[in-house]
């Protein structure tokens, strides 16, 4: 039985091991191109947000490899548009003449629902043996996310322009390799030994840039041009709190999220869906630690981050911390994000000195 899903980020490689030790067959879409927004913008309803229209293109990519029986898709309830998506995009898909099941494996988070929906897929699956492939994607995930929060800090500094980069590139290979707990926590350690071997200066000052938004596009490169990326090149330190790892164990209750609604209540007094209690707090903590700027994106039109957006001009004022809002969809020019980007910069360095 072949399962596909669609990208997002690195985290393809915990998802593929997920469904690997389940013994169920995993197919990784092709990276995101514009291929992918072209098809997914073709068949999706023209209001439909921009993460939609790259998921339902994922889907066709990988329903067009032939043999995919189920497609998984995580949509949850709430007060995003999120949580239809599976129902939409089954409809579209059908339309279209495939057949497929489309199962929203996590639904409401509470482990009978997803111990239900994971069984659904094979009827032979334990609870032992379904416990210990999310162990395996837990532990990749997790992994994941520690390293890469280590690269936006350290890349910023480094000497050897690029040896960060290809470090990174190596471990996600190596990551995809390894499979069994030990085997992920010895490339887990060899790996912090290798970035922490990198010739780093210290003593030149660098930029400190939050990124806060929407999920998908902060976590999907390909949705927002490389952003971290170009920030990198250009030498500024990101930091980017909003990963998977939190998003699970708030999700899951492992971790509260009092504390951001704390601090952003002020601004924002209730939870009005997506993440803009997190932009919100994010953006706080960030002027609170003294970052020189806070870059907050989203898809357009998405109307939790757009009501976020508003309490951000407020923040920015009390704070006295720059903001740049950048709102992404299938129309958004590279080369205007790179000179936005660069202007931002460059104000920030000014206002720095």
């Amino acid at each position: 039985m072949k399962c596909a899903f669609p990208h997002m980020g690195n985290y393809h490689i915990a998802f593929k091991a997920l469904l690997e030790n389940l013994d169920l067959e995993a197919v990784v879409p092709p990276p995101i191109t514009s291929r992918t927004i072209e098809l997914g913008c073709k068949h999706s309803p023209e209001f439909a947000c921009f993460p939609f229209k790259v998921n339902l293109g994922n889907f066709i990519e990988s329903l067009d490899q032939g043999g995919v029986d189920i497609l998984l898709q995580s949509g949850t309830l709430g007060a995003c548009r999120y949580g239809y998506y599976g129902a939409v995009h089954r409809k579209i898909l059908e339309d279209l003449g495939y057949k497929f099941k489309l199962i929203k494996p996590f639904g409401d988070y509470k482990l009978r629902t997803v111990y239900r929906n994971f069984k659904s897929l094979k009827k032979e699956l334990t609870g032992l043996k379904i416990l210990h492939a999310f162990r395996i994607c837990w532990a990749k995930i997790k992994t994941i996310d520690e390293i890469e929060h280590l690269v936006r800090k350290i890349r910023a500094y480094e000497v050897n322009k690029g040896e960060t980069k290809k470090i990174h590139q190596e471990f996600l290979k190596q990551l995809d390799k390894a499979s069994t707990i030990p085997e992920i926590k010895l490339v887990r350690q060899n790996f912090l030994k290798r970035f922490d071997s990198i010739k780093k200066n210290l003593t030149k000052k660098r930029l400190k840039i939050g990124i806060v938004g929407e999920l998908y596009v902060i976590m999907e490169p390909a949705c927002n041009h490389n952003l971290e990326e170009q920030l990198q090149e250009m030498g500024v330190e990101v930091n980017r709190p909003l990963c998977l790892t939190e998003l699970i164990r708030h999700g899951l209750h492992f971790e509260s999220k009092k504390s951001l609604r704390k601090i952003a209540r002020p601004y924002l007094q209730y939870e009005i869906g997506a993440h803009a209690i997190d932009s919100v707090a994010h953006t706080i903590i960030f002027a609170q630690e003294g970052f020189d700027g806070v870059i907050h994106l989203k898809p357009h039109a998405c109307m939790p981050e757009v009501s976020a957006q508003a309490a951000l001009y407020r923040v920015s004022r009390d704070y006295h911390i720059p903001i740049l809002f950048f709102s992404f969809d299938e129309h958004t020019s590279p080369t205007g994000i790179q000179t936005r980007l660069e202007a931002f910069v460059d104000l920030l360095w000014a206002k720095k000195h």
